[in-house]
């Protein structure tokens, strides 16, 4: 028996290494990668809070969204969707303070995902939330690399409060959560053809949610939410 557990154990001890040759180290080039990124979000970050001065961010409560794809605001992607899961922590980490705003419905949406407040149909209600500070964002994916900009809005009226920029080497982990999401551009290219999206309501009878226009800011006035709209 004694021999038996021995041999076991050598064994195992043969095994192991095989093993743990199977798992990603510190020095694989896809973890440096990977940690590359979240480096990038903590400058993005650091982008949109260390400029001076801090005094006009009092009071404000960010609500980061999920960054859309430029060259159309209605999609997002994996890339996206981290980026403005990275700025919850990021912000928190500084002291700012951060709201999670899809449990509370403090940001409706008409016939869309309710992450995205670049698109084309979000709206973003205004009563009460002078405190709102928006954390939105576009990305662009070209060849070799991927350019990122975002922006922190004040909600009540849009105005830009601060800016950031980065620019993502293209490498695989990039590569792959950079494409935006293929169940949502078949739709999207559908409801391009005639610049609406429709849909039925309880009733059956149809109805538009809206048009994929630019809305310049003079239109925002008298309303109770801000459109916030981007596009072409």
């Amino acid at each position: 028996m004694y021999r038996l557990k021995k041999f076991v154990f050598l064994l195992f001890l043969l095994i192991l290494p095989g093993c743990g040759a199977t798992t990603t180290a510190p020095s694989d080039s896809g973890y440096i990668d990977a940690v590359e990124v979240k480096l990038k979000c903590r400058e993005l970050a650091d982008q949109l809070l260390a400029t001076m001065p801090n005094s006009a961010l009092q009071g404000f409560v960010a609500m980061p969204t999920s960054f859309v794809d430029q060259s159309n605001t209605s999609l997002s992607s994996p890339l996206g969707r981290l980026m403005a899961e990275s700025l919850f922590y990021e912000f928190n980490q500084r002291g700012f303070p951060t709201r999670e705003y899809r449990l509370t419905g403090r940001i409706s949406v008409q016939g869309g995902r309710d992450d995205l407040a670049l698109a084309a149909n979000q709206l973003v209600p205004t009563a009460g939330q002078k405190w709102a500070a928006l954390v939105v964002g576009t990305y662009y994916v070209d060849r070799d690399a991927t350019f990122i900009n975002a922006r922190l809005v004040r909600a009540s009226d849009g105005l830009v409060l601060r800016t950031g920029q980065l620019v993502l080497v293209n490498t695989p982990i990039v590569a792959r959560m950079g494409r935006t999401d293929a169940a949502s551009v078949s739709a999207a290219a559908g409801s391009s053809a005639t610049g609406t999206t429709s849909g039925k309501n309880g009733n059956g009878s149809s109805v538009h949610s809206y048009q994929t226009l630019y809305t310049p800011a003079s239109a925002l006035g008298g309303h109770s939410g801000i459109p916030i709209k981007q596009g072409r």
